[in-house]
Formats: C-alpha cells, sequence, structure tokens
C-alpha cells in the first residue's frame, strides 16, 4: 500500500505559515510586517514555492489526498481511521485522534519537516486570546484580574491541557506539568513536542515573531483560493502563487492607506 499525507488545499495556517517559520522564510517584508504598514508578500519567491510544488506533485502522484468537510471526511478524522498515514495539524487535535483513532492503531508526534540543509526555527503559536477592555468599572476590572490569575495558575494549566490538548501558555505551568508526570502517560505523550518545536531556534531570524499583517484574514482566504486553482490543475503552482501575493498586496494597502499616520499597538 502507498503511504499518503492529508493536504487541505485552503489551509494557509499549516502549510504555508508554519512551513515558512520552521524553514526561516519571510511571508512578506518588513519582518512579515513588523517593521511597518508598507509591507509586501514575498511568499513567491521562498521556499515555499518548492514545497507548494511538491504538494502537489505528491497530490497527482497518489502520494496526497485532499481531505475537508467537503470530501465526506476532514484530515484528521481521514488519519485517526488510517486513511492517511500522515497528517499536519495543530497539537490541539492530539486529544480527538486519541479518542477517536483504533486502539490497536500506533501513531506518534514529531517535529514539523524541513528540507535538508536548513537550521530549524520556531513554529508559530496558534490560538485565541484573552483581551481586557477598557471603559468598565472598577469592581469589573478586580472581577477580570482575579479570573486572570485564576487561570494562570499551575493547576489551570494541567487541566486546560489535559481537556483541550493545547499548550500550557506559562513556563511554570509547563514545568508543574512536568512535574506531574503528564507527558509520560500515554494519552498525553507527544505533547511536548509542540514546545520543542515553539521553543526551537533563536530570535531575531525572519519571521521569527509571527505575522502582523493587515487584513490578514483576507489574504489567507486569496491563498486558498490559489491553492484550490492549483490542485485543480487550472493554474501551475508559480502562477497560483503570484496571483496570491498580487491580490494579498492589493489588501495590505488598502490597510495602509486606512491607517496612514496612524500608530498602531
Amino acid at each position: 500500500m502507498r503511504k499518503s499525507i492529508d493536504i487541505t488545499a485552503d489551509e494557509s495556517w499549516q502549510f504555508l505559515e508554519q512551513f515558512s517559520a520552521v524553514n526561516n522564510e519571510p511571508l512578506a517584508t518588513k519582518d512579515n510586517g513588523y517593521g511597518g504598514l508598507d509591507a509586501e508578500l514575498v511568499f513567491n519567491k521562498t521556499k515555499f514555492v518548492k514545497f507548494a510544488s511538491d504538494l502537489k506533485r505528491w497530490y497527482d502522484e497518489g502520494l496526497a489526498k485532499i481531505k475537508s468537510p467537503n470530501t465526506g471526511e476532514d484530515y484528521v478524522a481521514a488519519f485517526a481511521a488510517g486513511h492517511c498515514q500522515m497528517t499536519l495539524t495543530s497539537v490541539g487535535d492530539h486529544g480527538n485522534i486519541g479518542r477517536s483513532a483504533d486502539p490497536a492503531m500506533q501513531w506518534d508526534v514529531a517535529l514539523l519537516p524541513l528540507y535538508a540543509g536548513t537550521t530549524r526555527q520556531n513554529s508559530f503559536v496558534g490560538g485565541a486570546s484573552l483581551w481586557v477592555l477598557k471603559g468598565h468599572t472598577p469592581d469589573e476590572y478586580k472581577a477580570a484580574a482575579a479570573f486572570l490569575n485564576f487561570i494562570a495558575q499551575p493547576e489551570q494549566a494541567l487541566f486546560w491541557s489535559t481537556v483541550t490538548g493545547y499548550i500550557p501558555v506559562t513556563k511554570t505551568g509547563f514545568e508543574y506539568m512536568k512535574s506531574h508526570g503528564f507527558y509520560d502517560k500515554p494519552p498525553y505523550k507527544g505533547r511536548e513536542i509542540a514546545i520543542a518545536s515553539l521553543t526551537a531556534g533563536g530570535a531575531g531570524n525572519s519571521g521569527t515573531r509571527g505575522i502582523r499583517l493587515g487584513g490578514f484574514l483576507q489574504i489567507r482566504g486569496e491563498i486558498g483560493n490559489s491553492l484550490q486553482a492549483i490542485f485543480a490543475n487550472q493554474v501551475t503552482v508559480q502562477a497560483g502563487l503570484d496571483e496570491a501575493v498580487k491580490r494579498g498586496n492589493a489588501i495590505l494597502r488598502r490597510f495602509e492607506q486606512t491607517y496612514k499616520g496612524k500608530e498602531l499597538p
């Protein structure tokens, strides 16, 4: 049986953003947008072109499969069912796979792959965040502070990671979990790989801080549209990525014009 990898034709986060991060490749100029609103997308000129070309070739050869709810089975479910031998996904799916996979299935977690000759850098953290907004009463802020203090406790990090699969967000939480043998237990073994991935390499290299680009959700949409066109044989890999960059840069220019002269946080 030929081995296969799950791919999603419209998933920028897994294939473009994380690939670029660990391979120390920029998505955009100006330190991925941190250096100013005049940043421009450049991922059509980086190693991502080779990666996208390899994905397309693997797909054409039957070594890769596109999985999404639209096809009746998403990539996480396909891996858990044993229909694909490899998938790239968030550590947050570790628990979902563990609960739904056949108990007899042997599987493990590994760092994101690199091309030969590349020094690994840190991947990007994902997920939601909590914000405390201005304009509320002192009592409301006391309540918000108490809640933030509560969820920052190491015991809550253990609970959070146990029920969700996501990583602890503080070093004290991570150390607390290790001291309680969390990562030695079969249901959770392998999740520590996410910490190693997020802390790999050194600071100050291209793209290691993250991505700060205006209208990035819309840019992701353009990337997804182009990837779909590539896998559908409507455009070549290079032409598809060039088009995504062109449309994405138009979004950046509109954002730059909207916030011209304003100091962003």
